[in-house]
């Protein structure tokens, strides 16, 4: 024979059953949004990549052309490097 949960017992268990399956869902959207928030972090991290390389590119070519040297970066001049 079975037995039967009250109604209280029935109604808190319903209650705990709702609330996991609210909760999974609230995780399921936090994942899903640092999921997005992962790739829009590997983006910007790509750009600073590029950017950095290319800011050696461009102090390589600079170097060439005028010496070693320290760029004023607000005075557009360049400082070289003491012998």
């Amino acid at each position: 024979m079975s037995a039967v949960l009250t109604p209280e017992e029935l109604q808190e268990f319903q209650a705990g059953r709702q609330e996991a399956s609210r909760l999974a869902a609230v995780l399921g959207e936090l994942s899903f949004q640092k999921t997005l928030l992962d790739f829009e972090i590997e983006n910007v991290k790509e750009g600073i990549r590029a950017s950095v390389l290319k800011q050696r590119e461009q102090l390589r070519t600079l170097g060439e052309k005028y010496g070693d040297g320290t760029i004023n970066p607000e005075a557009g001049e360049i400082i070289p490097i003491s012998a």
